[in-house]
């Protein structure tokens, strides 16, 4: 889930417009604390922005520290930063 996060945010760049649009407000959201990792995920998955994981692929939900959701959110920040300039 959160590399999945990760991924969509840096191959932001060479999605349309529109698509650009909707990861960012859900990301955005996310890096404000308005929704969660969890809810960022599957509104993520649920716009097709990033590729609903295969079956036979998922395995055991690996845990996301504290640590790791601040670093993710700093790179939302920054990456939606230089989109702004």
């Amino acid at each position: 889930m959160y590399k999945q996060i990760e991924q969509a945010l840096e191959k932001m760049d060479t999605l349309g417009k529109a698509k650009q649009g909707k990861i960012k407000a859900i990301l955005e959201r996310y890096a404000r604390d308005e929704i969660g990792l969890d809810e960022a995920y599957y509104d993520l998955l649920e716009d097709e922005l990033i590729p609903m994981p295969q079956r036979c692929a998922m395995s055991a939900k690996i845990p996301v520290t504290e640590e790791d959701e601040k670093r993710l959110k700093e790179k939302i920040r920054g990456k939606l930063l230089d989109l702004v300039v």
